[in-house]
């Protein structure tokens, strides 16, 4: 057989065997589902874990806005890693030493509580400002609660990392209260937002989050144990690592008080 003509075939022959290697990838891949409902995971309640400060930048913190630091600044001046409670809908709660002194920062759907030993307390209403609240999202999780005041547009599936992800443009169903949006990639087999872009109201980008290291921590359970945050130009501001995870453990809703 001629030189060329041979290698003609060798690349059919290498790219039929690449087709069907994509193909049998594909069947054996958890379907991509428009519906963002999909991905919510009703097996979980709540959780607890450790946090534990891996790397924080101030300067690109401060890019990102100005309340995003906040919870970094406490694992910075903190005795030890942080102690998160979080229970469905969206009740969380991290609580902390700070030399001889202890701190809480509660949120509470829209109530937000910040309580400092020294006597300092903080109680602020995020009914109004529906970006400010703090979510399952926020541990690369999507919730019920989230898709009650929320509106899902599904932008297709995109590969990410080697897996087909569903991707969505997430925004507030009152757009009087916040136009803000952001646009997540979703892992079928583990229900867990991979990745995130967070846009302001005025539709620039704000910060990029990356969701890594996934574990299952109980049957069917999965979540993400390093979550690195950039700003909108790739600086990285914030990395955390979450250790000692504890799904559906029971807790007091007065916790959240």
């Amino acid at each position: 057989m001629p030189l060329k003509e041979k290698t003609i075939l060798t690349a059919l022959l290498l790219a039929f065997t690449c087709a069907a290697g994509i193909k049998h990838a594909e069947a054996g891949a958890p379907a991509v589902s428009p519906n963002i409902a999909a991905y919510v995971n009703p097996a979980l309640s709540d959780f607890t874990a450790s946090v534990h400060l891996v790397r924080y930048n101030a300067a690109a913190s401060r890019q990102i806005n100005r309340d995003f630091g906040m919870i970094y600044e406490w694992m910075q001046k903190s005795r030890g890693d942080l102690q998160l409670r979080f229970k469905l809908p969206d009740k969380l709660r991290f609580d902390g030493r700070f030399g001889a002194s202890s701190g809480s920062y509660i949120v509470n759907g829209v109530h937000q509580v910040v309580r400092l030993g020294i006597g300092l307390h903080y109680d602020t209403n995020l009914a109004n400002t529906p970006g400010k609240r703090k979510t399952l999202l926020d541990m690369g999780l999507i919730s019920y609660d989230y898709l009650s005041y929320t509106e899902a547009q599904y932008m297709g599936a995109r590969p990410y990392n080697g897996v087909l992800c569903a991707v969505f443009r997430v925004s507030y169903r009152d757009k009087k209260l916040d136009t803000s949006h952001r646009l997540v990639w979703i892992d079928p087999r583990t229900r867990i937002t991979v990745k995130r872009e967070e846009y302001s109201q005025d539709g620039k980008l704000r910060s990029i989050w990356y969701y890594r290291d996934a574990k299952e921590v109980a049957p069917g359970i999965w979540m993400p144990t390093d979550i690195e945050i950039d700003d909108n130009s790739g600086v990285l501001a914030g990395e955390t690592r979450y250790l000692h995870i504890r799904v559906n453990m029971p807790m007091p809703d007065k916790l959240f008080d």
